[in-house]
């Protein structure tokens, strides 16, 4: 969570897409036009210190997976990952035209399939991307999302195509940027929540995988995020009862439940591995929930 004075805001694929060329960037220090390095700023100019109590909402997004992927790169660097074997592994194999229920299932599978879309980036593997734009496309037309939100989907397959993956990622975060504008207004408010918890369920499947192939206490630590599943818990409490009785609902409630207390721990702390291994179980628990219930 990043925070800043008068609003916070959960960090999602679209902000990490706004902000990847600068941290790919390397460092070195600012220049002013006479080629001097720039001073730093008086303290009087400095903002004013974050204040709590002035906090507000800045809303929920879906948060990504891909800053967890960079990290374990860098700390696995001799492990050498291999990200294509992990989507070979965890993706969800969905066809589309046979979804039938598209209340609950449909906007749940969507989120599955943008985190799909996220590792392919990973892995670089264009056809396997192409699938999940094609996916993410016609699973948001079924809810409702117009050609004009989605006219980036061509654009991803596009990019990918031409091996250009620092384009294919930005314009996947702004994909899933005019998808969510759809997806939160108040008529659609339960849709969204679901695309935002299901996508980062499935981003935790990729990650718990990565972490337990790699244990160590150091890598366990990269789950520590109580509070956005407990932010992810308060969505789902603010759905109509109705949604709440849904299986799919009903198995996400029971396993952020216990997700959150497994990954609640101190700052310089850790989760075992057999942990970890119950975070991948229970998130692929709802997965296959959702599976078995879009065909109802």
């Amino acid at each position: 969570m990043h925070a800043r004075p008068g609003k916070f805001r959960l960090l999602t694929l679209a902000a990490l897409a706004a902000s990847l060329p600068t941290l790919l960037a390397p460092s070195q220090p600012a220049l002013a036009q006479d080629d001097k390095p720039v001073t730093k700023k008086s303290a009087s100019n400095e903002p004013p210190p974050f204040d709590p109590k002035t906090a507000e909402d800045g809303g929920l997004g879906m948060p990504s997976p891909y800053d967890k992927f960079v990290a374990l790169d860098q700390v696995l660097s001799k492990a050498h990952v291999n990200w294509r074997q992990y989507f070979s592994k965890t993706k969800v194999d969905v066809d589309v035209d046979e979804i039938t229920e598209t209340k609950v299932a449909l906007p749940t599978l969507l989120g599955f399939r943008i985190s799909d879309g996220v590792m392919a980036i990973k892995a670089h593997d264009a056809e396997l991307l192409n699938k999940c734009a094609s996916d993410i496309e016609a699973m948001a037309k079924k809810l409702g999302v117009g050609d004009t939100e989605l006219a980036r989907a061509k654009k991803i397959r596009s990019a990918a195509n031409a091996g250009e993956w620092l384009k294919v990622f930005m314009e996947l975060g702004f994909l899933q940027q005019d998808i969510m504008k759809t997806l939160d207004k108040a008529e659609n408010k339960t849709q969204g929540t679901l695309v935002i918890v299901g996508g980062w369920l499935q981003g935790a499947r990729y990650v718990t995988s990565v972490i337990k192939d790699n244990y160590s206490p150091e890598t366990s630590n990269y789950l520590r995020e109580p509070m956005l599943v407990g932010a992810l818990l308060a969505k789902l409490q603010t759905l109509p009862a109705d949604t709440q009785k849904s299986p799919i609902v009903e198995k996400m409630v029971s396993a952020l439940t216990e997700i959150k207390g497994i990954v609640d721990i101190k700052l310089d702390g850790s989760i075992p591995a057999d942990k970890v291994d119950r975070v991948k179980s229970l998130a692929s628990e709802v997965v296959t929930v959702a599976l078995a219930s879009s065909k109802k």
